[in-house]
Formats: C-alpha cells, sequence, structure tokens
C-alpha cells in the first residue's frame, strides 16, 4: 500500500513568515506617521485616509501581502456609549466610550500567501459624509468589498469603477450596518402562508412552529 503524503505546516511557502516586529519595523520606516499596535496576539496598523494607496502598494510589494482577504467596517457614532459586559462570549468586561464626532473604520486585512504572515490596515473617516481613495488599482478584489462598505455604511470610495450597492435594492434607504439606522424590520410574507413579524413584534416560538 502506498503511503499518504502529507504537506508539512511551511508546504509552498517561499520564505518564513515575517514578525509582528519585523512587520511594524518596516512599515513605520517607510511610513514615520503610521501607528502599529500589537494587542491580543493582531497586529493592526492605523493610518490616514491620504496615505491608503500608498500604504497598501507597500504592502503588497515590499511585504508580499498578494491577499486582500476582507474589507469591513465599523461604525462608532458619537455621544457616550456603554459597552455591556460580554464575559460568556469574548471575555470583555463593561467599559464605556465618548466620541465628540462619529468615525467609521474600514479594516483591510492583508495577506501574504507566500510567507504566510497577516495583519490588518485600519483607517477612519467621519461618519458624515464618508470618503475614501479606492483600493481597486491595488487589489481588484477591493472591487466588489468596497461596493459592500459603500451599501452598508455609506463609505464612498473615489475612484471606483462602479460604486453602487451590492446587496441592497438601488433605491434603498439608508446605510443598514450604521449604528444610527432605525432598528426594526420588514413585513414580509413567506411560502405557504407563513408569515414572521418585524424582529421588534416576533415571538421565537411562533417563527419555529
Amino acid at each position: 500500500m502506498t503511503s499518504s503524503y502529507v504537506p508539512t505546516g511551511d508546504h509552498g511557502l517561499y520564505e518564513p513568515a515575517l514578525s509582528f516586529d519585523q512587520l511594524g519595523e518596516r512599515i513605520t520606516s517607510a511610513f514615520p506617521d503610521v501607528r502599529v499596535e500589537h494587542a491580543f496576539g493582531e497586529l493592526t496598523v492605523h493610518a490616514q485616509p491620504d496615505h491608503l494607496v500608498d500604504l497598501l502598494t507597500f504592502c503588497r510589494d515590499e511585504l508580499h501581502c498578494q491577499m486582500l482577504a476582507d474589507l469591513s467596517g465599523v461604525h462608532w457614532p458619537a455621544g457616550d456609549h456603554v459597552i455591556e459586559r460580554q464575559t460568556s462570549t469574548t471575555g470583555w468586561p463593561e467599559y464605556r466610550i465618548s466620541r465628540e464626532r462619529g468615525v467609521i473604520e474600514v479594516l483591510y486585512i492583508l495577506r501574504s500567501v507566500s510567507h504566510n504572515h497577516r495583519f490588518r490596515v485600519s483607517v477612519g473617516v467621519d461618519d458624515e459624509a464618508p470618503v475614501l481613495p479606492t483600493a481597486t488599482g491595488v487589489y481588484r478584489t477591493a472591487n466588489f468589498h468596497e461596493r459592500e462598505v459603500y451599501d452598508f455604511f455609506g463609505v464612498t470610495f473615489d475612484g471606483h469603477p462602479n460604486m453602487t450597492r451590492i446587496l441592497m435594492p438601488d433605491d434603498w434607504l439608508g446605510h443598514p450596518h450604521r449604528k444610527d439606522y432605525p432598528l426594526g424590520g420588514v413585513d414580509i410574507e413567506y411560502k405557504h402562508d407563513k408569515y414572521i413579524p418585524p424582529p421588534d413584534e416576533r415571538d421565537l416560538r411562533e417563527v419555529i412552529d
């Protein structure tokens, strides 16, 4: 019987992954205004919008980050907010945050296929008419990612070849993943005359039965 071959952990890699310290040193040497944060076993690079395209290009060409694995957003609205205790899931305690202005944080998850290191680039923009330069000239996959962030958070990516909604209807009002988007639902009739009420009127047993 022929024994099967099991690839090693570094199979297909050209060189070992760069450590977070090495990545941080290379990035800050090229971009002194960028802030690098290493916490919870993850590396985050905080950049300003005017550095974004140059930084992503540097990561692709100099740090071998061939893949834009994901591009997502988080809305941090203005005002005082209490984040409830979540020890049963994330382990985070209750804490309070206060912001003078609302911010939409856009996160770019970069990965090196050849070296197997990964990290995120974080860019914040004001949540009133937010605009960022498009990354489609650096990573072609940014095309659909940016359309999703535009659809759900209202961030416009300047220079994008087709800045239109991707999941919500074209005439939809608002951006559903923003914290200031009104809660509630839309009455929908499903097959077999099944009716599921909007979330604020929903009884779980009624939906399951």
